[in-house]
């Protein structure tokens, strides 16, 4: 207050007075301020000039020892041009010894598929010769059967045949010659139904034992015809016999023929043509059924061979399928599919067994997961590659793969969209990102929800966004160095 009432007092001089004398004191204030600014610049450029010049002796010392070092190296590098250029030449006569030996191996397998194609066939003939003997086989027994049946048919023919030609004996004896003629009819029609029998049994006999069967049917039937010659008898033998004896034998004869006549059945003859003409219809039938069963099993096993054929034809390319697509995702490891029964595959199965790279050969059952999964994926591979299917739905196919068989497996699955499409459920990166279309599912408020996106088009976008940031960066980043 007193400095204020003073300044009032000396009026608008003094107040220019000390306002100048302000001004000279901060001006001294600032004069001071930059003395020692400089002074402290001049120091730190003595302190920097000392240092340069330590530094550039230690620069001039270091380039000599540098320039050294360079010789060595500049000598080191051409010892290892040298090395190098050996090297290249190894290199390039081991590359034609290995070129040389891929075609050796070519020609190896191509050797090898044919020996397999070879043996494939002989196996198909082989199951194929195993199954015309299987029916050969068959049908011999049911000849055989037949064969037996028949022989027992025409045994009980003749049999019957005896017995009616000696009841026509004996109804010879006291019958006309019209009765003789109806007999003769009858056995005629007889020996023609049996002649009609034999060539409808189909029998497979032999030739020697057919001329037997022919001469003894030819004997009796001789026997059978000849007529009946009574003995003509010397009077010795006559006086050994007694005429009322021998009328008393007529007479009995005589009551028993009597006796037989009122109690034959007359209609068994009837009867008996009846059931031959049913008996061969029976036959007939037998015989139609039979050739249909032939007929039918012919088919079958035309069918049967047809599918062993196709089968083995798509097991052998499926096979070698197999070997190519299981070394292609193991980068060296290889596979094989073996029949448990090579004469009947259709009966066992077939044995999956791989060869892991650096491994031995194990069933797929012995396999770790993620072996499990190469294999099964080389399988599918191989089934697409022989029939096509339009589409394919896999679940977490890669969770038990590392980050190069999933790559592998993602990049195969990529190049076969060109000919079927793939519904892949997955959460690794380098699978789900080579996909054409991208479908997240996500929860939020208790409700499941989708998005779907197209990878390739949100990965350009963000490509392009970044790209604008980076360039707008680099603008702010030049203004600030200007």
């Amino acid at each position: 207050d007193l400095q204020k009432q003073i300044v009032n007092a000396g009026g608008a001089k003094l107040k220019k007075q000390q306002a100048a004398c302000d001004a000279a004191q901060a001006a001294l204030k600032s004069a001071n301020t930059d003395l020692n600014t400089a002074r402290v610049t001049i120091e730190s450029g003595k302190k920097a000039s000392v240092k340069a010049i330590e530094d550039a002796a230690a620069a001039e010392k270091l380039a000599e020892d540098e320039s050294g070092k360079l010789e060595e190296w500049m000598t080191t590098l051409k010892e290892i041009e040298e090395g190098a250029f050996e090297a290249m030449e190894v290199h390039k006569a081991a590359k034609e010894a290995a070129d040389a030996k891929s075609e050796e191996m070519e020609k190896k397998d191509k050797e090898l598929e044919v020996l397999r194609g070879a043996v494939s066939k002989s196996k198909l003939a082989e199951v194929e010769l195993h199954a015309r003997l299987t029916g050969y086989d068959t049908q011999l027994k049911e000849h055989n059967g037949r064969i037996r049946f028949w022989i027992e048919e025409i045994g009980k023919l003749r049999e019957q045949e005896e017995q009616d030609a000696e009841f026509d004996l004996s109804d010879d004896e006291d019958e006309s010659g019209d009765e003789e003629d109806e007999d003769d009819e009858e056995e005629e029609e007889g020996e023609e139904v049996r002649e009609k029998k034999e060539e409808e049994g189909d029998m497979d006999v032999t030739k020697g034992e057919g001329e037997e069967g022919e001469e003894a049917s030819t004997a009796k039937d001789k026997k059978n015809k000849q007529p009946i010659v009574l003995p003509t008898l010397d009077e010795d033998d006559l006086l050994e016999y007694d005429r009322g004896e021998l009328k008393r034998d007529i007479e009995d004869l005589e009551k028993e023929r009597d006796a037989l006549g009122k109690n034959a059945n007359m209609s068994a003859i009837a009867e008996y043509r009846r059931k031959e003409a049913d008996y061969l219809e029976k036959v007939k039938a037998l015989d139609d059924v039979t050739d249909r069963r032939n007929a039918a099993r012919k088919a079958w096993d035309e069918l049967r061979r047809l599918r062993l054929e196709s089968f083995m034809d798509g097991f052998g390319q499926i096979t070698l399928k197999l070997k190519e697509m299981y070394q292609m995702i193991t980068l060296g490891g290889d596979a094989e599919l073996e029949l448990v029964d090579s004469l009947d595959p259709f009966s066992e199965g077939i044995v999956f067994s791989v060869r892991p790279p650096k491994k031995s050969w194990k069933n797929i059952a012995n396999l770790s997961g993620g072996e499990k999964t190469l294999s099964s994926l080389a399988l599918v591979f191989a089934l697409h590659h022989f029939k096509p299917t339009p589409l394919y739905v896999m679940d977490e196919i890669d969770a038990a793969l590392d980050f190069k068989n999933v790559s592998i497996v993602a990049n195969y699955i990529k190049e076969r969209c060109q000919t079927a499409q793939f519904v892949v459920i997955s959460l690794r990166n380098n699978m789900f990102e080579l996909a054409d279309r991208l479908v997240g599912i996500y929860k939020t408020s208790n409700s499941t929800k989708t998005v779907a996106i197209n990878p390739k088009a949100f990965g350009k976008a963000a490509e392009a966004r970044r790209t604008e940031e980076g360039g707008e960066a680099m603008v702010l980043g030049d203004r600030t160095n200007k």
